[in-house]
């Protein structure tokens, strides 16, 4: 990417941060006005503590007559201290409100995308999107927007106030003080840039750990752990020296706005020490520097680089949100995939039926996924849905279930799908894939997930999905603890419990995808027990390789490269009576010699580890 492309990205980027901080506008005006008011007492205590001293030292004023003063200048201090206290808790709130938001949208647009979407990274790197990524918005909100106010108010006070005092000194911080934000953006050039490269490295790092540590045990039984290790280490190399490299940059700035900071205040104290000596006559007007003018021009010197140093400080935390919301406005600007949009209600009980006709589906890039489909599912029914890998078996499932736009037909109960609220559609439907989710919960937890169901209607639910027989088992039954992704629990009783899941609240159509794909034979019929004990009313779509399966089946429809190669019974598709049998013919050999094959594997797996 050219640097003028990345300018022009980084711009557009920071406009797009400044649009988020609305909500938290009356946060942010609250923490400027405590900052800019810490500000004008900063220089009521700096004239205080000059005229104090100016009187002790050169008036030669009782200390004890000072005392009123001092006490005065202890309450400054104390009401500072408050306003700095408040600025901070101001800004910290508007810093979770931004952040609250940007992670709602990005939330609701992974809701509205749905599966289709989610799939595109691993979860690792949406993780690291929702957390890490927004995150690093806080700093910016909190800190470097109140900061870049104050930089320009508090020095603007600071000038107003010395130059009826001098001028000389008035020009001295004038002439200095854009030296600081100057080679704070020079310095700050690259930050973004270099914070963009980390956040992709670190998006990368968390999406390559987390699917190596889901798969490990499948990485130790085909002996590829030592090559996924050297990769692991080459990712973490990676990362470690783009944070080195953001580091460098921060280190050379904070070094550059310190310097120039010191040489201005030298300058300042050089003029002044001048001036009593006798050297230099100029900047007071005609009259001579006193003793309460030189202290009050030198204490507020520091405080007037302050603001600007600590905003080149913050300077970085700018560099990171820019670097940050890179890959959070491409996920929140992309275009929808799904275009379910209608306002339509369907009845909440009774049967349902759906009718397909010419249904196509188009990926965003315009490939053909699915080309003119025609086929029906009454109530009650059960559909098997088959055909090699990339037939578009997925994609059909995706599209009952409103998450893919299409052409053609595609009717449930009589209203378009495209024309029924996502919603109301999705709530009548359960689905069960390959892999069960298992929560860090109770199995009453992982049961619910989210809903408020009685005890007893789990208890009901566990029962249909053949689970209490290990439940009772548990030390809690279904009080025990699960751990995340099914850890203390087999896969086919996690599969049981997500089943449990899917029935526990009546549903009209349950859809099942490769519900038994990794299951051992013994578990496979239990599921297999559960989902033929689901009431007749309720239509099940499943998508399986399983032959055991088809033969349960009403009617089956057969996929290939998108399109509808056969459809009929699972008698009619064996017995040859339709011309497309042959088809299915082949797909039937095609899974016997697959199964041998698995079979064969699992075979030498398993001798491998009773050998071992």
């Amino acid at each position: 990417m050219s640097s003028s492309t990345n300018k022009t990205s980084e711009k557009a980027a920071y406009r797009w941060l400044l649009r988020q901080v609305s909500p938290a506008r009356k946060w942010l005006v609250a923490s400027i006005s405590l900052g800019l008011f810490s500000g004008v007492l900063l220089i009521v205590q700096a004239a205080l503590l000059a005229d104090t001293i100016h009187e002790l030292v050169m008036d030669s004023v009782p200390r004890t007559e000072l005392v009123g003063a001092l006490v005065t200048i202890l309450l400054v201090l104390l009401v500072r201290s408050l306003c700095n206290w408040g600025r901070e808790v101001c800004g910290f709130n508007a810093g979770v409100q931004v952040r609250e938001n940007i992670r709602s949208a990005l939330l609701q647009k992974l809701k509205q995308q749905g599966p289709v979407m989610v799939a595109t990274q691993p979860a690792g790197s949406w993780s690291t999107l929702l957390v890490e990524q927004v995150e690093e918005l806080h700093d910016f909100v909190a800190r470097y927007l109140p900061q870049m106010a104050l930089a320009a108010l508090i020095p603007l006070v600071i000038v107003v106030v010395a130059f009826p005092l001098n001028w000389a000194a008035g020009l001295v911080f004038l002439g200095t003080a854009p030296l600081i934000p100057l080679f704070m953006i020079f310095v700050g050039l690259k930050a973004a840039e270099a914070n963009r490269r980390n956040f992709q490295a670190l998006n990368r790092l968390g999406g390559f750990f987390l699917d190596r540590l889901q798969a490990m045990e499948t990485l130790r039984l085909f002996q590829r752990s030592d090559y996924e290790k050297q990769q692991l280490e080459q990712a973490s190399d990676d990362f470690r020296v783009k944070t080195i490299e953001v580091l460098r940059l921060a280190f050379l700035s904070s070094t550059v706005l310190e310097f120039f900071a010191s040489v201005s205040i030298a300058i300042l104290a050089v003029y002044l020490g001048m001036s009593f000596l006798g050297y230099l006559n100029f900047g007071s007007y005609g009259a001579e520097v006193n003793l309460f003018t030189g202290l009050f021009l030198l204490l507020l010197a520091p405080d007037f680089y302050q603001p600007l140093r600590d905003l080149g400080t913050h300077y970085h935390a700018k560099a990171k949100a820019v670097g940050a919301c890179d890959d959070i406005i491409k996920v929140l600007e992309q275009e929808a995939i799904n275009h379910q949009q209608g306002s339509q209600s369907l009845a909440e009980s009774g049967p349902l039926s759906i009718e397909v006709s010419g249904l196509s589906v188009d990926a965003p890039g315009g490939q053909n996924l699915l080309n003119d489909l025609s086929f029906s599912v009454s109530a009650g029914e059960r559909l098997a849905i088959i055909g090699p890998s990339g037939a578009g078996k997925t994609t059909l499932i995706n599209t009952l279930m409103g998450f893919w736009p299409y052409r053609g037909q595609l009717q449930v109960n009589g209203c378009e799908l495209r024309d029924v609220a996502p919603e109301s559609w999705r709530k009548p439907i359960a689905w069960l894939g390959q892999q069960p989710l298992i929560i860090h919960g109770s199995v009453y937890d992982n049961v619910c997930f989210g809903r408020q169901l009685s005890r007893e209607q789990v208890l009901q639910a566990l029962r249909k999905a053949q689970a209490m027989e290990f439940i009772e088992k548990l030390p809690s039954g279904i009080e025990s603890l699960l751990q995340e992704q099914g850890g203390n629990i087999s896969v086919g009783q996690a599969q049981r419990i997500a089943l449990a899941r899917a029935i526990a609240e009546p549903v009209q159509l349950l859809i099942l995808d490769e519900p038994t794909a990794s299951l051992d034979a013994l578990s496979e019929r239990l599921v297999l027990d559960a989902i033929d004990s689901i009431p007749s009313e309720c239509a099940v779509i499943t998508v399986t390789h399983r032959l055991e399966q088809i033969d349960s089946m009403d009617r089956v429809l057969m996929l290939e490269s998108g399109r509808l190669v056969a459809e009929g019974t699972p008698e009619e598709l064996k017995s040859g009576k339709l011309s497309s049998n042959h088809r299915f013919s082949h797909f039937v050999t095609e899974l016997k010699q697959e199964q041998g094959i698995v079979d064969g594997v699992v075979n030498a797996i398993a001798n491998g580890v009773v050998n071992g």
